[in-house]
């Protein structure tokens, strides 16, 4: 008699885990430990912008300050006529206004710095969904400096040849660093979610249970006696109880 191969079962029961990968510019630190470092990094932004803001928001000796410095650099630093209107139409627009600007500076400030905290304790507790608000805050932040640095990129030429020329190359590298942060936090965040489905996936998959075998008389097929699937072998034992009813 031929004895039939037996199939192989390539259905896995149990997926693919998916471990945290090191990442970042330093290979020895750990997924968790650079997105604490992003978080700290960016509670300690927050509080530098916030507390400027809100000193001069406070007390308006600190924006008396700030726009007696801005006066004297203006007067001495001459550029074309349109360019140095504009320049005088804009500030001036700023002063006008400069409760409204510094409060929404001082709200947008807390409110990163809450999502800052919230990083943090993700991290901490290995919760994927507080990174969420970090990322969105974060990533309207780029959005602005992109804005911004090119504005005064295009600003810098009229000022001055040293500044036009180191400008850029800081503006550069503070926004590329930032999305290098924003980039990492994001691959965690995405490894995460892949741990979290193979485990969800193993739950569901612990209650699986193979129904026990026939047992094999001395008459029967050896190809008979190799392991079966679950299905296979009901289906089996169904045409043995018809064939014996025959």
């Amino acid at each position: 008699m031929t004895m039939k191969k037996s199939e192989k079962d390539n259905d896995p029961l149990v997926p693919t885990h998916h471990p945290l990968t090191r990442t970042g510019c330093c290979p020895c630190c750990s997924p968790r430990c650079l997105v604490l470092l992003v978080g700290v990094l960016s509670l300690l932004v927050s509080l530098v912008v916030l507390l400027p803001s809100l000193y001069m928001l406070v007390w308006l000796e600190g924006w008396q300050v700030v726009r007696s410095a801005c006066h004297e650099w203006l007067e001495k630093n001459h550029w074309d006529i349109k360019v140095t209107r504009a320049v005088w139409r804009g500030f001036d627009w700023v002063d006008m206004n400069h409760s409204v600007i510094l409060s929404g500076v001082v709200g947008s400030s807390v409110v990163h710095l809450l999502f800052s905290f919230m990083l943090v304790l993700g991290a901490i507790l290995y919760k994927r969904g507080l990174f969420i608000p970090w990322m969105v805050s974060d990533m309207i932040i780029i959005i602005i400096m992109v804005v911004t640095f090119t504005c005064w990129t295009f600003m810098s030429f009229f000022v001055d040849l040293l500044v036009a020329i180191v400008f850029p190359v800081v503006a550069g590298l503070m926004l590329g660093f930032c999305i290098y942060l924003w980039r990492r936090v994001l691959s965690i965040f995405i490894q995460l979610g892949r741990r979290e489905m193979g485990k969800i996936t193993v739950r569901q998959q612990e209650g699986y249970k193979q129904v026990p075998h026939r047992k094999i008389s001395a008459g029967d097929d050896l190809g008979d006696q190799m392991v079966r699937r679950p299905h296979r072998q009901l289906l089996m034992d169904i045409e043995d109880e018809k064939t014996l009813q025959i």
